[in-house]
């Protein structure tokens, strides 16, 4: 009879070690999480309103992305290349969809770097915005904040227009250029000035719930053996007799009518 609850007491004790590891890997996968939200974050303060310096001299066309440089504002002189242009489709902004302009500028220094030229809402055809700003090829200086490159996506799009920010795809007319194929730029400001279209607004730096969720996990492994050990009590008192007895609720009626039979 011991066999069978040491047995029971192993089984149990088993199935909470898997489901322990189990949270175990899923709060480090949460923490981890945390830890990116809380890099892309201090990324984005110490960047988003840094004073512009020289696109050259932070990176070249043939420079490996490091994501350090996320939304670092940059300045470059040059002129907008009126003949390659995108819209990049499925943008929404404040709940309302849209699209990005994106136009190929080149520099002064002989290279070529895709500048996200702002929003614009989807026109009464949804097919395209009903007014894409026009520009002109004057030399001027434009301040942008840098973004990596997006990857290509398995959609297909209508002439003109491009189902992500896949600068590879963007710059197949221009594979002669010395281009800048790891990042392109959001228009911060340019002078002189040119319509465009609405600046995308700062990413909003929020913690998310992560470090709530692995702290939960971490209390569920716990909870688990919590769990077992009570369980083994709970068998240990009842097999040397310590358990609580049950309580035999009597019968009403009976007693009642016993009474009476007694009485009467």
């Amino acid at each position: 009879m011991r066999s069978n609850f040491v047995s029971r007491w192993l089984t149990w004790l088993a199935l909470a070690v898997v489901f322990s590891i189990a949270c175990w890997y899923l709060s480090q996968w949460q923490f981890a999480r945390q830890q990116e939200v809380s890099d892309i974050n201090r990324i984005i303060e110490q960047n988003y309103d840094s004073d512009p310096v020289a696109l050259e001299e932070l990176m070249l066309p043939e420079t490996i992305w490091n994501k350090e440089l996320e939304f670092r504002q940059v300045r470059v002189t040059g002129h907008y290349l009126l003949e390659n242009q995108f819209l990049i489709r499925n943008r929404p902004n404040e709940g309302n969809p849209g699209f990005l302009q994106l136009m190929a500028f080149a520099t002064d220094g002989g290279a070529v770097i895709w500048i996200e030229r702002g929003w614009l809402p989807t026109g009464s055809k949804e097919d395209a915005p009903d007014h894409i700003p026009i520009t002109n090829k004057i030399h001027r200086q434009v301040v942008l904040l840098l973004r990596p490159a997006e990857p290509k996506l398995d959609r297909t799009a209508p002439k003109g227009q491009l189902p992500s920010i896949d600068l590879q795809a963007a710059s197949v007319s221009l594979s002669d250029t010395n281009v800048y194929s790891q990042t392109y730029g959001r228009l911060v400001s340019e002078s002189p000035q040119s319509a465009k279209g609405l600046m995308m607004p700062k990413p909003e730096l929020n913690n998310g719930n992560h470090l709530s969720y692995a702290l939960q996990w971490l209390l569920f492994a716990l909870m688990a053996f919590g769990a077992v050990f009570w369980s083994i009590n709970q068998d240990r008192r009842r097999r040397s007799g310590l358990a609580p007895k049950k309580v035999k609720f009597l019968n009403r009626d009976k007693d009642a009518e016993a009474e009476d039979q007694i009485l009467g």
